[in-house]
């Protein structure tokens, strides 16, 4: 089926509460990482029980009906296996999009995989959080902001001739909140898409089983004043358009959500979440939760069939959680949640 009539299809049965097979899948390939983020709440993560490589391509061999597959962690080129993974993610679910999360550091690694079959597919979001030796500060290793921008302009490079998409991701937080026009200055001399997101208090898919833990619409890293919040609204606010237009359709939508929550206390826009119907997360041992907010496992794919968690009856509990979930504003639930109901249609008003 073709993306776009997928995507309606997609629309269509979030809409009338239906179930379809999911069509974004958020893979955390390993919690593993060479950095040590000041905001980050994966450093000391045990990573046994991590699946290999087999066992990766095994349950990817299930789910052959992707539009997107984004891969984050941890930071996914700590894995020698990550080309592998990615070729027989292309071969057996021939996803659209396979967006890759990287702190930016490896260059010569990263800019290899850019050459790799189905590069054009390739969606790169590099992380960078201050320009010089501040991001060095805020990532926990010396070099980081020159080994990471060594990336960016080796991918600036070649992404015209390899047909790949580049993006910058930033994590807002008190000590770089005055960084924002500086990044969004650099991300214009490169010609990249900056996408923000204020660091939140979020250790919820780390916690516990026996812990339930919900989703907090907004409860950040930081205490923030009222003043301060004000200030990276309207600096965030100063590039709300894009060079890519469903990047740009995104990022305004976003902008708006956060707006609203932040400053005017208002839930809107409020699209109708889509985990556990349109989304699927996995992570590296292979289970799969109900989405970023929740230590709650609905299956592992290591020891069940897709289709047996997807449609069993064990999950339906779940799906009315989310149903009854009062909703977040974090870009990567907020983002598919918009394009799978349509919601996003919205933004193009703006």
């Amino acid at each position: 089926m073709g993306l776009y009539l997928n995507l309606l299809k997609h629309i269509v049965y979030n809409n009338l509460n239906w179930v379809p097979e999911p069509s974004i899948c958020t893979f955390l390939i390993t919690w593993r990482c060479e950095l040590k983020c000041s905001m980050c709440s994966l450093p000391g993560m045990d990573d046994n029980g991590e699946m290999n490589t087999e066992q990766i391509k095994t349950v990817f061999s299930q789910l052959d009906c992707l539009d997107v597959v984004r891969i984050t962690g941890g930071e996914p080129f700590v894995r020698n296996d990550l080309k592998e993974i990615v070729q027989h993610i292309i071969e057996t679910s021939n996803p659209s999009a396979i967006i890759l999360n990287t702190n930016g550091i490896q260059t010569q690694k990263i800019v290899e995989f850019a050459r790799e079959p189905g590069s054009p597919r390739f969606m790169f979001r590099v992380s960078l959080d201050a320009v010089g030796s501040k991001h060095d500060e805020i990532r926990g290793v010396e070099g980081a902001f020159e080994k990471t921008m060594s990336t960016l302009r080796e991918l600036v490079r070649l992404r015209e001739s390899l047909g790949f998409s580049l993006g910058i991701n930033m994590t807002i937080i008190k000590r770089n909140m005055d960084q924002i026009v500086a990044l969004q200055e650099l991300s214009r001399e490169l010609g990249v898409d900056l996408h923000y997101q204020i660091a939140r208090d979020d250790r919820s898919l780390m916690e516990p089983r026996q812990k339930r833990v919900g989703p907090r619409e907004l409860s950040f890293f930081d205490s923030f004043t009222r003043g301060e919040l004000e200030r990276i609204i309207e600096d965030i606010f100063k590039d709300s358009r894009g060079y890519n237009f469903k990047e740009s359709l995104v990022k305004r939508y976003f902008h708006e959500g956060l707006k609203n929550r932040v400053l005017r206390g208002e839930k809107t826009p409020r699209p109708r979440c889509v985990s556990l119907t349109s989304h699927i997360r996995i992570l590296p041992t292979g289970e799969v939760p109900i989405c970023i907010h929740s230590n709650e496992r609905i299956g592992d794919l290591t020891k069940q069939d897709y289709r047996e968690i997807w449609f069993g009856e064990e999950i339906e509990p779940y799906r009315r959680m989310v149903r009854d979930c009062p909703g977040c504003w974090i870009r990567c639930e907020m983002a598919p949640s918009a394009i799978y109901t349509g919601d996003i249609l919205r933004a193009l008003v703006w």
